[in-house]
């Protein structure tokens, strides 16, 4: 089984995808798969073939087999869905990739199993390739499906890349339902207004950095949506009661996971706290412990080869209810003058900060200092960002806030206030190596 065969039992006169305003039925969206699975086919001699917005290329080949593993990259998100479908159709493996990416691991051995695989960094910087089965997404989909409100109705908006995991499962997801998906794939809060009001979105995907520039940009309250999912960042009561003032009747679910485990936990607004590092408890058939501070997941959802219990080298810890903590990654706690100093608390600390709406603390090693970075919330930005002698008072107010919440040990030695934060364009996540540029 595989994506191209789920997709070809669908009704094919149904709805499923809006890209930037243009409607596709599930039958237009086989037929497009059709045409790029014979292309894909025709040239497989060769190492690459273009698209509309974008190209595959030809990244290895199992030599028992004849199956290859096509690279995927598109500034389109439709298009992206399209090609990985049509791989899917031919047998081979597809990889969406970020539109940036260069560094590309070798392709050694490709597992029988497997139908799709993704790339990631991990904690190492080194990009790596994760095989999946068909089985070890779609066999979830039916349990994150109940818990997200998703059916064969489902109207969900999402933005950005399908090289960002969280969209790619999210939109199979959907496919799987039978339901439709929204995209538009410009970062304008205000054209997502009025798409999701005009194709009657009722659900809502986007990490916190997107999810929290709709308080500030959308004009009128939406009953119409249900469910706002969100994912990858920290997200905390305060937030989850600005989003539903824009949209009274709404559920807010944060869910913590990881490319290599699927989903491992979440929580609802009803239960979120003033402690934004709160990530819930475990989604059902998922098991979580804490062993020495390090989170460890047994599921059997992973990728190809993981062998349980598996952890990521994630900090964080679980209270007696059950719930479980995130404190950063192994990497975000770094040594500060002979101390142990977790970034992800700072972060976590002064985004409780009123007038602040992201945060990124980075460790310069060759002063072995840190420095704190901010953006503000577009309604203080007037105030703050045109006037110096205001954004040097709040660089002050900034540090006293922080040194009622952190020890003298922790506290970062510089804050820079930033005009806006750099993020990747594909996933959303905070551009940290822009920031050390």
């Amino acid at each position: 089984m595989n994506y191209y065969k789920m997709l070809c039992e669908k009704d094919e006169n149904k709805l499923a995808f809006v890209e930037d305003g243009i409607p596709y039925t599930y039958e237009e969206l086989e037929k497009a798969a059709d045409e790029y699975a014979e292309k894909i086919k025709i040239n497989a001699d060769g190492n690459y073939g273009t698209a509309v917005k974008g190209m595959w290329q030809k990244l290895g080949q199992c030599t028992e087999s004849g199956r290859k593993v096509y690279m995927i990259k598109s500034e389109s998100f439709l298009e992206q869905l399209i090609l990985f479908i049509a791989c899917n159709k031919n047998g081979d493996i597809p990889m969406i990739v970020q539109k940036d990416m260069t560094q590309l691991p070798e392709i050694n051995e490709i597992p029988d199993e497997v139908c799709m695989a993704v790339m990631t960094s991990g904690t190492t910087g080194v990009p790596k390739i994760l095989y999946r089965t068909y089985e070890s997404w779609a066999d979830f989909f039916p349990i994150q499906n109940e818990i997200f409100g998703i059916g064969e109705n489902s109207r969900l908006f999402v933005q950005g890349s399908l090289a960002f995991t969280g969209n790619l499962n999210l939109v199979m997801a959907q496919l799987y339902a039978g339901a439709v998906t929204i995209v538009e794939n410009r970062f304008n809060p205000k054209q997502w207004e009025k798409t999701i009001k005009q194709w009657e979105a009722d659900t809502i995907y986007l990490i916190p950095s997107k999810l929290m520039c709709i308080p500030e940009c959308f004009k009128e309250k939406n009953v119409n949506i249900k469910m706002i999912l969100s994912g990858s960042q920290s997200l905390g009561r305060k937030d989850a009661e600005s989003l539903k003032k824009i949209f009274p009747d709404t559920k807010v679910i944060l869910y913590y996971g990881a490319s290599e485990l699927n989903y491992i936990s979440y929580v609802t607004d009803e239960n979120m706290t003033e402690k934004r590092n709160l990530i819930g408890k475990p989604f059902p058939k998922v098991d979580v412990s804490v062993k020495e501070g390090e989170i460890y997941v047994t599921n059997d959802f992973h990728v190809y080869g993981v062998k349980c219990p598996f952890t990521l080298k994630d900090r964080g810890y679980m209270d007696d209810c059950g719930n479980l903590y995130f404190d950063g990654r192994s990497d975000d706690i770094v040594g500060i003058r002979g101390r142990k100093v977790s970034k992800a608390k700072i972060e976590a600390a002064v985004s409780e900060k009123e007038e602040i709406s992201e945060a990124v603390v980075i460790l310069e090693k060759d002063r072995d200092i840190l420095t704190l970075y901010v953006a503000l919330k577009e309604s203080v930005k007037g105030k703050y960002l045109k006037n110096d002698k205001k954004r040097d008072e709040l660089e002050k107010e900034i540090y006293a806030f922080l040194r009622k919440k952190l020890a003298h040990f922790e506290m970062p030695r510089r804050i820079i206030i930033l005009d806006d934060m750099p993020h990747n364009k594909d996933t959303g996540k905070i551009d940290k190596k822009q920031l050390l540029k």
